[in-house]
């Protein structure tokens, strides 16, 4: 015969102090996701930023489900690349984006706890609370970077981040105040 407390089967009460205790919180994930993208022109005049760029779109999770987003956005126009991991001790991503000049920037982002990280770029560290869209500008050794507060929900991909970059002032004017003329765009 089962074993019954108080009238109930041992199987239900189980299944019962299960969904007492995971019942209503949110699923554990680890890892990474995002996406990337790069892009050039050949037109006169052209912007390094705006009109050529790498985006990586990167959203570190290790427990909550939202995890800790970031974008790193580049005038380095050649591509991108990385990777990422995720288990119970954390998430991190290691990339970079380069030009085909050789210039290059690298970038690592950790979390332990899925609700804050930080990243290194280019050597200096930066607290994803303050801000999770860098601007970089390799036109100068050392690059220059801005952390930006941005919403990230709903970041676009493609075709649409050309059109962000053109639309949004503070990707815009970051990429002009640092944009040198040189020999291609001439």
């Amino acid at each position: 015969m089962p074993t019954r407390i108080r009238g109930l089967p041992a199987g239900a009460v189980f299944l019962l102090l299960t969904c007492i205790a995971g019942c209503g919180q949110e699923p554990t994930v680890y890892g990474t996701g995002g996406s990337a993208g790069s892009w050039s022109s050949s037109a006169a005049h052209r912007i390094p930023g705006i009109d050529e760029a790498s985006v990586t779109f990167i959203t570190l999770k290790a427990g909550p489900p939202k995890g800790v987003p970031f974008v790193v956005w580049s005038d380095l126009a050649n591509g991108n690349g990385g990777s990422g991991n995720g288990s119970a001790g954390g998430a991190s991503y290691q990339g970079r984006h380069s030009a085909d000049d050789g210039r290059r920037i690298e970038f690592r982002a950790t979390t332990t706890d899925g609700k804050s990280g930080s990243i290194t770029i280019a050597g200096v560290n930066y607290d994803l609370a303050k801000g999770s869209l860098f601007l970089v500008s390799a036109r100068d050794d050392p690059p220059k970077v801005a952390q930006i507060n941005f919403d990230l929900s709903g970041f676009p991909e493609g075709d649409a981040l050309k059109a962000l970059a053109k639309s949004n002032p503070q990707i815009r004017e970051f990429f002009e105040k640092h944009k040198k003329i040189d020999a291609k765009s001439k």
